[in-house]
């Protein structure tokens, strides 16, 4: 499997209205098929205030701007045949404060008035979350209700069960309409406050509970649907979800390969792999699979980070030859950059996707300009299709090695050696077996390699001899004979 995050106001324009939108997707659908994408990860496409559509109005509505649900169905069905399948972002934490569940709460209505949590004498009104200096109490009218995303976005009171039962249905309707499972947003966040002690605190248990149940209702649905996790924690805590989801984000994994790429470290590697990838080693248990990235939405993208393309390809292919599932963000494939300016929600990493070299065709994107991807910026489709080394060309072949490679998704793997330059990996299966050597460094090096079968090299690298000379940020990978 290999997914795709899409933002589908930057991808493709049907109607020339400059937003991207359903039919612009289903338009577009054989350049992810070329790709060699089997998986599609919407973000939120419900009704929404919000350009990024993760503060909800109406759960069972698609923004209009991205069309309707009969453009829904045609293009997940339009999908279907290809051979694609559609996962749907569902931010269930909070909704709007312009959502009808709200509005109603406001005037005191049953339940809803119970669906959200209200400040009395025990609240601390001045709290702040733990991440940063913003205020967990909003204040509207003469009354403050809790949100922990922000005066947009009210949470939701999970303590009241007829509220898991509106959820129920969401999830019922959504794959009703054809989505093959969900990505769940903030899954930590559902019970993240302590209604009697009236303050933040995350309370893990209840937060278990509440996703087995939603899980398994799920799979009654649809027993062969995806649900993704993301818990954006450390490892100890992202494993007390583990088993619940079929994958969960590996976000430690994404943090700290990208120190080590900036760091050129094959120590740090190691150490990244011991750490982040524990499930996988020789005596490790997998019990939910490791969701695989370099960037999100929500972060800066790794071009703007690690300012070197050939890092990108280095990165990139660590990933596709690791066990778990590999996810792409948008524009990635073509060296996209963005760096988000806070660490709320931001337009910097979702900008328009690049068809064109000139920034201008049929179907291209126009909703914002171009702030780090102008025209003429080497980062369009049209530039990098018939370039050999491209970074899109060489996420292709990084993506047919995958494919070639089933097996590697719920491989194990063993660290065999690492020096100075480079770090020697083995990626195994009961039946199958490959030998990986990264080298971490901006200079040449020369590996003494076992007997075997190149199946896949990235960079410039040279072999005579029973050596292979890998190029600076070279990956070089061998079946064992």
């Amino acid at each position: 499997m290999t997914f795709y995050e899409l933002y589908l106001r930057s991808f493709y324009d049907s109607n020339g209205d400059g937003l991207g939108d359903l039919q612009g997707l289903k338009q577009k659908l054989d350049y992810l098929c070329d790709l060699g994408i089997d998986h599609v990860w919407l973000l939120p496409i419900m009704k929404s205030p919000a350009f990024h559509g993760y503060t909800v109005s109406n759960f069972f509505e698609v923004n209009p701007v991205y069309g309707d649900l009969k453009n829904l169905r045609e293009t997940l069905q339009e999908g279907h045949k290809k051979g694609i399948k559609f996962i749907l972002d569902l931010p269930i934490n909070h909704v709007a404060v312009t959502s009808e569940w709200f509005q109603r709460a406001l005037k005191g209505e049953e339940p809803y008035k119970n669906w959200f949590i209200w400040a009395n004498e025990k609240a601390d009104l001045q709290e702040k979350r733990h991440w940063d200096e913003s205020k967990i109490w909003q204040k509207i009218g003469d009354r403050y209700f809790y949100g922990i995303f922000g005066p947009a976005s009210p949470d939701l009171n999970f303590e009241s069960k007829e509220l898991w039962d509106e959820i129920k249905r969401i999830f019922k309707f959504w794959l009703d309409n054809g989505f093959d499972g969900f990505r769940l947003d903030a899954a930590k966040h559902i019970f993240d406050f302590d209604i009697e002690k009236m303050r933040f605190h995350y309370q893990h248990e209840k937060n278990i509970e509440f996703w087995k149940e939603m899980v398994s209702y799920i799979k009654s649905i649809k027993n062969d649907a995806l649900v993704i996790s993301e818990v954006w924690d450390a490892p100890e805590i992202v494993r007390k979800y583990e088993g619940i989801f079929d994958i969960g984000f590996n976000f430690p994994l994404a943090e700290d390969l990208k120190m080590t790429l900036k760091n050129e470290s094959p120590q740090e590697l190691v150490e990244t792999l011991k750490k982040c990838m524990t499930e996988y080693l020789p005596d490790g248990e997998v019990l939910s699979i490791s969701g695989n990235f370099l960037t999100n939405h929500d972060m800066t993208r790794i071009l703007s980070d690690l300012k070197d393309e050939k890092k990108v390809k280095l990165g990139f292919s660590i990933l596709y030859t690791l066990p778990g599932i590999p996810f792409i963000y948008y524009g990635e494939e073509t060296g996209m950059k963005g760096i988000p300016q806070d660490v709320n929600f931001t337009e910097d990493s979702q900008e328009p996707f690049h068809w064109y070299e000139n920034g201008f065709g049929p179907g291209q994107t126009e909703w914002k300009g171009y702030k780090f991807n102008p025209p003429y910026s080497g980062e369009s489709v049209e530039e990098q299709i018939n370039q050999k080394n491209s970074i899109l060309n060489t996420i292709k072949d990084l993506i047919r090695f995958r494919k070639s490679n089933p097996w590697i998704d719920d491989a194990r793997i063993e660290i065999l050696n690492f020096d100075q330059n480079m770090v020697k990996l083995r990626c195994y299966s009961q039946l199958n077996e490959f030998i990986a050597y990264y080298n971490l460094k901006s200079s040449k090096c020369s590996v003494l390699l076992e007997n075997g079968e190149e199946i896949l090299s990235i960079g410039n690298n040279e072999t005579a001899q029973g050596y292979v000379e890998l190029s600076p940020y070279g990956v070089y990978v061998m079946k064992k004979s």
